[in-house]
């Protein structure tokens, strides 16, 4: 941990009075002076008030969004119209920029990495101090109205702090956390990754053109709102009534005894698995697919105890004796959601896709299972350095490792595992 940049929430916003920009020595690849020097110059010539803090954050932050966190408890204590700048994990992907007050939206910044760099690679060869610069030259053109261009958006790169090491072998270097974590990433891609893009050219999920998109997104916000989804925030409402529900259904069952372990067992896990998610969790965009994940855990809660969950998806329980499964033998059947948006209810069909020489079948609801081609659009989520809204599987997460539970009967355990992990 940096000796440069205060650990104490209070004390890095003092400093931040004092200098806008904070750089600890593990981002600054060796040069932290001159990085925070080419930093400097960037925010002493914009127009608005920004801070910079490329550093490792206090204790106590966000699991999930930790830069985020940061920037909004350091707003707190500087206050006044500014576009904070954070990121707290150097070889992560969680700079966050944070616009407060009367300065450019922070979303700016994604229109021309998408312009430019519509297959990604935006942020390729630049270190975390050089993408902060850049979001905030971004920021500065769009706030004089001035266009940007691909020269400008590339001009970062012609400053050479800002720059990665052009070659770097880990293999050759003493293992670091860093490193470690950056192979473990190599094999997660490995194990998951060829069964994840079959999946994805065979069923076309993705649309390419400005219209299909378009259309797609549509029918994604229709479904949802269809079924009072449309929002975090109404997914969140939706989980909290539904635990209320379940709550109650619970306390009148207490003490009458026969219960089945096994079925105990998921209730309860189920149940506090999605308690824990909401109580960590906000209602922002990031936060969706988390609590589209405590709605089906608080439903699978729901099947396990014998009761529906929820107004909109009664009729699709209906069947989910027979096909909400897929495994015979052990135990009861378990509440599987559509896999292609979990929002929609209980997979009440199955859908075989194939997959190279093989087939993979999924849970669906009764739309899905009839969509063909481009309609089988999946749920999106925001993540990764710029916020990019991405289809739920293209994430890291334990939502993709399980597919929401269409992989495995106790997605409860694996949450559980996932946030003991993260601590």
């Amino acid at each position: 941990m940096s000796e440069r940049v205060p650990t104490d929430l209070d004390a890095l916003a003092d400093a931040l009075r004092e200098d806008p920009v904070q750089v600890g020595e593990v981002f600054g690849n060796g040069r932290t002076d001159e990085v925070d020097a080419a930093l400097t110059a960037v925010v002493e010539n914009l127009p608005f008030p920004a801070y910079v803090v490329l550093a490792p954050g206090p204790d106590g932050l966000s699991t999930t969004e930790p830069a985020r966190d940061l920037a909004g408890r350091l707003h707190e204590r500087i206050g006044g119209d500014a576009v904070l700048v954070v990121q707290t994990d150097p070889k992560g992907y969680d700079l966050e920029v944070v616009s407060f007050g009367d300065v450019p939206d922070e979303t700016a910044i994604y229109d021309p990495q998408t312009t430019f760099y519509p297959g990604g690679g935006a942020d390729a060869g630049l270190e975390p101090a050089g993408v902060a610069a850049r979001a905030l030259e971004v920021l500065a053109a769009v706030d004089e109205g001035t266009e940007v261009t691909r020269e400008d958006f590339d001009a970062v790169r012609e400053v050479q702090v800002f720059r990665s090491p052009e070659e770097w072998d880990p293999l050759a270097d003493p293992p670091t956390a860093e490193s470690v974590a950056l192979w473990g990433a190599f094999a997660f891609v490995a194990v998951t990754g060829t069964s994840y893009l079959v999946l994805r050219n065979v069923l076309g999920w993705r649309a390419t053109g400005p219209a299909a998109r378009s259309r797609s997104r549509t029918d994604r916000a229709g479904r949802a709102a269809e079924a009072g989804l449309g929002t975090p925030a109404d997914v969140r409402a939706t989980v909290e009534r539904e635990l209320e529900s379940l709550a109650r259904l619970l306390a009148r069952s207490t003490g009458r005894g026969g219960a089945d372990l096994e079925r105990q067992a998921l209730v309860d896990g189920s149940y506090d698995a999605a308690r824990t998610l909401l109580e960590r969790t906000g209602s922002a965009d990031a936060d969706l697919d988390d609590l589209v994940g405590a709605l089906v855990l608080a439903r699978t809660a729901t099947h396990a105890a014998g009761r529906s969950g929820s107004d909109g998806s009664r009729s699709d329980r209906s069947g989910s004796g027979r096909s909400g499964s897929g495994r015979s033998g052990a135990g009861p059947a378990t509440y599987r959601p559509c896999f292609f948006d979990p929002r929609h209810g209980e997979g009440v069909a199955r859908r075989t896709v194939p997959v190279g020489d093989r087939e993979l079948t999924v849970p669906a609801c009764r739309p899905c299972s009839h969509t063909t081609g481009r309609g089988l659009a999946p749920m999106t989520v925001r993540g990764g350095l710029l916020r990019r809204e991405r289809p739920w599987y293209e994430h890291d997460t334990v939502w993709a490792r399980t597919g929401y539970g269409a992989f495995v009967d106790d997605l409860w355990r694996h949450v559980s595992r996932a946030e003991q992990e993260e601590r």
